[in-house]
C-alpha cells in the first residue's frame, strides 16, 4: 500500500478503490482511519476518503451503475508517484469503457490537495457527478461548522449544502474543504456507528438520482476536473 508524507502529514492509500485509508497531521488522526464496523448481521466499511465516480449517490440515468459509482470497487494503476504525491489512472467499464479516470493525492504543507480528472476518449457523450466522500474524525459535539447549524437528527439522511467552500473545526483541527474545480455541493452525512462525520464535496449533489438537478455531459474528446484543497491547522 503506497504511503505518502511530509513534514506534517502522512496517509496511505490502496490501490483498489484509491481509498486514502487514514491521514495524519503531525500526528494527530484528520481522517478516521478506514475500518470494518458490524451494523446489524453485516460489516460496513467506514473511513479514510473515497472517490464517487463517475456518479454520487444511487443512478437512476443509465441504470447500471453502483450507489457511488465503479471508481472506489476497482484496482488503479499508478501512474507516477513521490514521497509527498501519488498519481493514479483507471479505464472505465460499460458505458464508460472508453473513459479514463486520473487521481492525483498531493500533501502540502497545510493539506492535501485532491484532483480527479475524466477524459472522454470515446466517440458519445457520458454524464459525470463525481464526489469524494471522507470520513472526519470527529464526534458531533465537537464540530463546529462556519456560518451552518446541524440538525443531528437529519445526518442520517443527509443534509446538502451549497457552496464552493466548507470550513469547520473539530477538537484538534480547524480544517477548510477550498473548491478549485467543479465543487458546488457539500453532503453532510454520518450514521454515528462511530466518531466520524462526512463532509463531503460533490459536483452537485445527487443528479443521477434527483430529477431537479442534471449531471455534466462529458463530451466525446473532452475532460472534466474536479479538485479542492483539504487546509489543515491544529487550534
Amino acid at each position: 500500500m503506497p504511503t505518502i508524507k511530509n513534514n506534517n502529514f502522512i496517509g496511505h492509500v490502496d490501490l483498489k478503490g484509491v481509498y486514502l485509508t487514514d491521514l495524519s497531521y503531525k500526528g494527530k488522526k484528520v481522517l478516521f482511519d478506514r475500518s470494518q464496523i458490524r451494523l446489524g448481521d453485516s460489516m460496513k466499511i467506514r473511513g479514510g476518503m473515497h472517490v464517487c465516480a463517475p456518479n454520487f449517490s444511487d443512478d437512476k440515468i443509465l441504470n447500471e451503475l453502483n450507489s457511488h459509482g465503479f471508481g472506489r470497487n476497482l484496482t488503479w494503476k499508478v501512474l507516477d508517484c513521490g514521497e509527498d504525491f501519488l498519481d493514479l489512472g483507471l479505464r472505465g467499464v460499460g458505458t464508460y469503457e472508453k473513459v479514463d479516470f486520473e487521481i492525483s493525492y498531493k500533501l502540502e504543507e497545510d493539506g492535501l490537495r485532491t484532483r480527479l480528472l475524466i477524459k472522454n476518449k470515446g466517440t458519445s457523450p457520458v454524464p459525470v457527478a463525481p464526489a469524494f466522500h471522507p470520513y472526519f474524525r470527529t464526534s458531533f459535539d465537537e464540530l463546529v461548522i462556519s456560518d451552518l447549524v446541524i440538525d443531528k437528527e437529519a445526518l442520517p439522511s443527509s443534509i446538502f449544502v451549497g457552496r464552493k467552500n466548507l470550513s469547520f473545526r473539530t477538537k484538534d483541527f480547524e480544517i477548510a474543504i477550498l473548491a478549485c474545480e467543479n465543487v458546488g455541493v457539500y453532503t453532510l452525512w454520518s450514521d454515528f456507528l462511530d466518531e466520524y462525520i462526512c463532509l463531503e464535496p460533490t459536483y452537485n449533489g445527487k443528479s443521477f438520482a434527483d430529477e431537479d438537478k442534471t449531471p455534466f455531459v462529458l463530451e466525446p474528446g473532452k475532460d472534466f476536473g474536479q479538485s479542492f484543497l483539504i487546509r489543515v491547522r491544529e487550534n
